[in-house]
């Protein structure tokens, strides 16, 4: 009973509340903000620029990666040797 009670409470609390309606020039020049929005060629092109740039460094970085050092081949090389001689 204290729990429906509680909800009704809730639910019947926004009715006093009046809609609040914008100053009518701020709201027009928020309208016009909204509807002269455009977006110049120039940042599409610094945009397509910094795309191009990340992946280029994204496929150095993963190539690097991938390929193994030439040092570590070479202490690889040395260990596989010096432990499997087959003549002292």
């Amino acid at each position: 009973m204290e729990k429906e009670q509680f909800i009704n409470e809730i639910l019947t609390s926004i009715d006093g509340i009046a809609k609040v309606s914008p100053n009518d020039y701020v709201l027009q020049n928020i309208e016009n903000q909204i509807s002269n929005n455009v977006i110049s060629i120039k940042t599409y092109w610094l945009v397509a620029a910094s795309i191009v740039v990340l992946f280029s460094l994204n496929i150095l970085l993963l190539n690097d990666k991938i390929k193994p050092n030439q040092s570590e081949i070479l202490d690889l090389e040395h260990s596989i040797n010096k432990n499997n001689q087959l003549y002292k």
